[in-house]
């Protein structure tokens, strides 16, 4: 049986290289050795299919579950893509966007998104000036785009981006004050609401720097690229916030190709 790699071998060599070997018990049988334990995991989330239908050698669907499962307890697919992200992403420019993700009605982070008008879970994103991923915050679909941003701004350093960008969905006064008192430009289109005097100058909105925001578009593309987060199937979150992970950090390995 010939083993399937759906990703490009320096990007699995990459993968292979981030995570460690499964931790050997006392007692009972040799564990399985990590490439096809990666190997497995990478078909689920490229291809999405079932675990029980993984195709490798030197392990079986429920190897590969459960090291993905040991991975994601530990927190490494997490701290994985932190450290990769600080390391090659400048957020001196950024942007920010959310995209919901079709799910079934599970009891966790699933909620009706009355603009797409389904059962969705929410993934807000916020990416460097060419597009690649700095921090993600999950929701359920009916929370409101501008909930996500404590969560991001709590683990972001605001003192180093000097442009946020972001689209009328994220109209609130209280938002640019808060980010004037920081130092950020938050470049946004204006919006009724946003002030209420109709005399004094308006907020300013860069046109030329707004442009830069496609690219944001074209990150959820390539998650969406992925067939197991295309429709979330998961009824655990945290297996699902795994896939999106290891999905974000293939997209920062693949940059370093070119």
């Amino acid at each position: 049986m010939k083993s399937i790699v759906p990703v490009s071998q320096s990007v699995f060599n990459n993968i292979v290289e981030f995570f460690p070997e499964p931790r050997q018990k006392q007692y009972g049988r040799k564990r399985c050795t990590k490439e096809p334990l990666v190997q497995g995991i990478l078909q689920v989330l490229v291809m999405g299919i079932g675990w029980n239908n993984v195709r490798v050698e030197g392990a079986s669907g429920s190897s590969c579950w459960r090291y993905c499962d040991d991975l994601q307890k530990r927190g490494l697919f997490n701290l994985i893509f932190l450290r990769l992200s600080q390391s090659m992403v400048d957020i001196s420019e950024c942007a920010v966007d959310t995209s919901s993700i079709s799910s079934f009605r599970f009891a966790s982070c699933v909620g009706w998104d009355g603009k797409h008008r389904k059962i969705a879970t929410k993934i807000s994103l916020i990416t460097d000036k060419k597009g690649l991923p700095v921090d993600v915050a999950f929701g359920k679909g009916s929370a409101h785009d501008l909930a996500f941003l404590p969560a991001h701004f709590g683990k972001l350093h605001l003192t180093r981006i000097r442009t946020f960008n972001a689209d009328k969905g994220y109209t609130s006064i209280q938002l640019r004050r808060y980010l004037r008192t920081k130092g950020v430009f938050i470049n946004m289109g204006i919006r009724k609401g946003d002030y209420q005097k109709k005399r004094g100058p308006r907020f300013r909105f860069d046109e030329e720097k707004y442009k830069v925001r496609f690219e944001i578009e074209r990150t959820f593309s390539w998650l969406k690229s992925f067939r197991a987060i295309r429709i979330r199937r998961n009824r655990r979150l945290s297996m699902f916030k795994a896939f999106i992970f290891l999905a974000l950090i293939i997209v920062l390995l693949r940059n370093i190709e070119f």
